[in-house]
């Protein structure tokens, strides 16, 4: 069986690390006489258009597997898979990916390399489709479908990646540039009304800071906020956090960086379940991916999706 690789690349991820990233592989495609055609994405939202004509067009042809190789940062990874779901697949193309952003926290979160060689060698290498579940949600008020690889965020979290983003320092996102914007972000946002629903248990939250739905156990770069979050199964991961005094977000940041020990906490409540459905009545912003999907109400039903992935993670030369 040979693949074939239809490439999207965002340039832009990381500050420009995705153009570095595509100037290392792009010699080594060409030297291994790998089969690819590519498309630069240019703007926010081209990568959605752009997988999506890659399905509609691609022919299939008996003894080769068309795959959908994405370079750049976790919100460039998002916006192929919406674009990819948008139609209709009998036999869904193979999605593959080379992380070139700044947070990288799928990558981190399945294990692959960050090492852009040894990268592409975990998706050339690879012999066979991975099933990986997706995150997926409903949001009724606007009747809105949309796919998540990471996870998605309302109140605090939402707030430190709306800062992080309109900040210029977004070259590479470290632990100490999101404490910077985790205080930053602490002073914009107050506690608002949630209500969860999970099993058929209903648990009501009038001052909730932080809600954070996730498919791994990280996010903002490498933050380590639920250990036990992992791509392979269909369950998904919710952490809510009630408004607490700075100190204690400090010392939950403490927590955090000492491995996971946050989640005794008992101004910490988790979740972990095939199906959540989240109701919050105030206007609150909200992130999924590392993108703003804006200021509004929610009421947000939130399961997983199998979907094939090119990647083997088991390789870790690039030969």
């Amino acid at each position: 069986m040979i693949a074939e690789y239809y490439i999207i690349i965002n340039e832009l991820a990381g500050s420009g690390h995705g153009k570095v990233v595509w100037e290392t592989v792009k010699p080594i495609l060409e030297q291994r006489q790998i089969r690819f055609e590519y498309r630069i994405s240019e703007y926010a939202g081209h990568t959605i258009r752009l997988a999506n004509e890659y399905v509609k067009t691609i022919q299939r042809r008996p003894n080769v597997t068309p795959v959908i190789l994405v370079i750049g940062g976790d919100g460039t990874l998002n916006e192929a898979l919406n674009g990819i779901m948008q139609v209709p697949q009998a036999e869904p193309i193979p999605l593959a990916y080379i992380p070139g952003g700044s947070g990288n926290d799928f990558a981190r979160g399945l294990g692959m390399a960050t090492d852009p060689a040894i990268a592409l060698a975990q998706v050339l290498n690879n012999m066979r489709p991975r099933s990986l579940n997706v995150g997926y949600f409903h949001e009724t008020l606007k009747n809105e479908h949309r796919y998540f690889v990471n996870n998605v965020g309302l109140g605090f979290d939402a707030q430190i990646v709306d800062d992080t983003n309109r900040s210029k320092k977004k070259g590479r996102l470290g632990r100490w540039a999101y404490l910077s914007n985790m205080l930053a972000a602490y002073s914009q946002q107050e506690g608002f009304p949630l209500t969860v629903h999970v099993n058929r248990k209903r648990d009501y939250y009038k001052r909730a800071f932080l809600c954070t739905v996730s498919n791994i156990p990280y996010f903002g770069g490498g933050v380590k906020i639920l250990p036990q979050a992992n791509l392979h199964d269909n369950q998904l991961e919710l952490i809510v956090v009630e408004e607490p005094h700075w100190w204690i977000i400090l010392w939950l940041f403490v927590l955090l960086l000492l491995g996971g020990r946050h989640l005794k906490s008992r101004f910490v409540h988790h979740y972990r379940n095939a199906n959540l459905h989240l109701l919050v009545n105030s206007v609150e912003i909200g992130q999924m991916d590392g993108q703003i999907i804006g200021n509004r109400n929610y009421d947000l039903y939130l399961s997983t999706h199998p979907y094939p992935f090119w990647i083997d993670t088991s390789i870790h030369d690039h030969h």
